[in-house]
């Protein structure tokens, strides 16, 4: 294995750490909310365009969940009026799913919530560091969106 592969290897080893220990996290800071860290995460993805609509189908494509999981979460945000559902007019098994104001309003306050332990974990941070973070994670992020792998 050449020096770049080692560095690949090490990087990659890191960000299954750091995404063990954020699981982690996250579900200890969750504990007190209303909604588990995958209902915020689907309610999030609504948040970026709160007035699209989404299908199951489409959902489950782009959270990359299985439908009955996908389903599970969408009902249980339908119960706490998060989120509302419209039958299709051409086929009545599809449901069109959309944020309502309760679901943004609850997915501000917890991302307002989650605010103080996001600081706190980039409290030593420079501006130039948080921007070279984003700027790396945000080139990985479309590469992976863009190389998606299939599920058989």
């Amino acid at each position: 294995m050449n020096l770049t592969e080692q560095k690949q290897l090490r990087i990659m080893i890191q960000l299954g750490i750091i995404q063990q220990l954020m699981t982690t996290r996250t579900h200890q800071l969750f504990k007190n909310f209303s909604i588990n860290p995958s209902e915020f995460s689907l309610l999030s993805h609504f948040s970026h365009q709160p007035t699209r609509s989404w299908t199951i189908s489409e959902l489950a494509n782009v959270m990359e969940m299985n439908q009955p999981g996908i389903t599970k979460l969408v009902a249980s945000l339908l119960d706490k009026s998060a989120l509302h559902a419209e039958v299709d007019a051409q086929d009545k098994r599809k449901r069109h799913l959309t944020i309502t104001k309760q679901g943004l309003n609850l997915c501000g306050e917890i991302m307002q919530k989650l605010q103080p332990d996001i600081s706190a974990c980039f409290a030593d941070w420079q501006d130039q560091e948080l921007d070279q973070l984003l700027a790396t994670s945000e080139k990985m992020m479309r590469w992976l969106d863009d190389n998606r792998l299939k599920s058989n």
